[in-house]
């Protein structure tokens, strides 16, 4: 299962407040359109879709569609911000960074 590290949910918390989100909003992980095997996109959306994996912690809900779960699943999402810009990476849960979101 997809781990949130605590600065990726707060980076999440944060871009859902600033972007006026209702209750129950998220971020959510799908796979891109762009054609390129294995990239994913990242969108927030105000519910999860009814077939999406939803995990939350510390308020920070992610929705992972399940075409994108076996790219995700033993992964931590994690968040650098600089200058008011968020960066967001899939790490190996106990490793290095793997690629970024």
């Amino acid at each position: 299962m997809l781990a949130i590290s605590p600065a990726a949910s707060e980076a999440i918390r944060g871009l859902l407040e600033a972007s006026e989100m209702p209750t129950g909003s998220g971020m959510r992980i799908t796979l891109s359109s762009s054609g390129t095997e294995g990239a994913l996109e990242i969108s927030l959306r105000p519910h999860p879709e009814a077939e999406d994996q939803v995990v939350e912690v510390e308020g920070a809900a992610v929705f992972i569609e399940p075409q994108a779960l076996p790219l995700v699943d033993d992964k931590v999402l994690d968040a650098h911000v600089e200058r008011d810009q968020v960066a967001f990476a899939l790490l190996q849960q106990g490793g290095p960074t793997n690629s970024t979101v």
